[in-house]
């Protein structure tokens, strides 16, 4: 490895651990980067320089005052934004990470859909002027494209953002909706030291899972963990994906609805049922329709146990937009841990994710650390 190769290896190992600590003594950020004292000097300098980091002197009585390391707010802001069936949630993010601002423009349906994505976009660029944009998205994305590939409950396919954004000269990336929530909780949580999984339920079923070192992905470069369409019923209904059985058949916020239509059509015309989902969760907050709610939160526990007796994740994080009340999460971590016996010596810890802006943290998180390589590459 040539020396300015090193010198940018050991400069992002750096600005990604002050981003985690938030703020971090000198002495302590020398040894989780793995350099030297004098090297640490050389990298501190190189990142002053950018502006990108404040250095400020902490005395605590006699001798050498220590030095304490943190990310300078003022360097410029970075957005994250989710995509969702139902709306669209910007937040937009000081240098360090620290919400300036929360944004929520909802949809009325997904026939212009495309349309007014990149019309909400042009309007929050220009309002905000991020340095970088990060986007969550439900469904399959092809990170190396940077393009949503397919996904069918938003009713997008090969859907480009590049034209638009790079005319106006800004760099962005692109990740399905439960990789960015699972990497915002490891940021907000600070826990990079694990093997996780995170499952989400809604109106879909999503999963994402982190082996200690990356997120999971395929060879070729797509999202890849469709834990909602996993056969549960070999015999069950068709799925909007083109299987049959799938878990979101049976385990989703599809299950709930009384007088349920076929996913495909629930899914196609989701605007119809928009209300009735409301209701559902309303009445699951006061915890007026849990015997509805039981039977398929059951299925979803068993199936994440299975899940977990593959991959065998040290930490389980539970969340979604269906996870309105915390009985739900804990009927859900309930069945997991009861259907994984004692005799298989493995006993993940199950936790709810309980921060609302996570899918935006973590896309604004991975966007503003490939803007960082690239910014000390120059």
């Amino acid at each position: 490895m040539r020396v300015d190769e090193i010198r940018w290896d050991n400069l992002t190992r750096l600005l990604e651990q002050v981003f985690i600590e938030k703020e971090v003594s000198r002495k302590a950020l020398s040894g989780k980067v793995g350099v030297r004292n004098s090297t640490l000097s050389y990298l501190l300098g190189s990142l002053k320089e950018f502006g990108m980091v404040k250095i400020k002197n902490v005395s605590y009585g006699r001798g050498r005052p220590n030095q304490m390391i943190s990310l300078n707010p003022e360097y410029g802001n970075v957005m994250g934004i989710k995509i969702g069936r139902e709306s669209l949630s910007a937040t937009v993010f000081d240098f360090s990470l620290s919400e300036v601002e929360s944004i929520v423009i909802p949809f009325d349906g997904t026939d212009n859909l495309e349309e007014d994505i990149i019309q909400e976009i042009q309007k929050l660029i220009l309002n905000h002027r991020p340095l970088t944009l990060g986007f969550a998205v439900s469904g399959t994305i092809d990170l190396k494209e940077k393009e949503v590939f397919s996904s069918p409950i938003l009713n997008l396919r090969e859907f480009k953002l590049q034209e638009m954004l790079k005319t106006r000269g800004l760099d962005f990336l692109l990740f399905n909706d439960v990789d960015a929530l699972h990497v915002g909780q490891m940021v907000e949580s600070g826990v990079f030291d694990r093997t996780s999984l995170t499952v989400t339920f809604g109106i879909g079923i999503g999963a994402s899972f982190f082996d200690g070192e990356d997120i999971l992905t395929s060879g070729d470069g797509k999202s890849i963990f469709e834990l909602g369409h996993m056969a549960y019923d070999p015999d069950g209904e068709p799925c909007y994906c083109g299987r049959r059985g799938c878990l979101e058949t049976v385990a989703s916020e599809y299950s709930l609805i009384a007088e349920r239509p076929s996913i495909k059509m629930f899914v196609e015309n989701f605007g119809n049922y928009r209300e009735e989902i409301k209701k559902i969760r309303s009445a699951a907050k006061a915890g007026k329709n849990k015997g509805v709610y039981k039977p398929v939160l059951k299925k979803l526990g068993r199936a994440i146990s299975n899940i977990s007796l593959l991959l065998r994740p040290s930490l389980v994080w539970i969340g979604g937009e269906g996870l309105v009340s915390n009985w739900i999460f804990e009927e859900i971590k309930a069945e997991i841990l009861a259907q994984i016996p004692e005799e298989w010596g493995y006993l993940p810890e199950v936790k709810k994710i309980k921060s609302v802006q996570g899918w935006q943290r973590g896309a604004a998180f991975l966007a503003l650390r490939h803007f960082i390589r690239n910014k000390l590459k120059e």
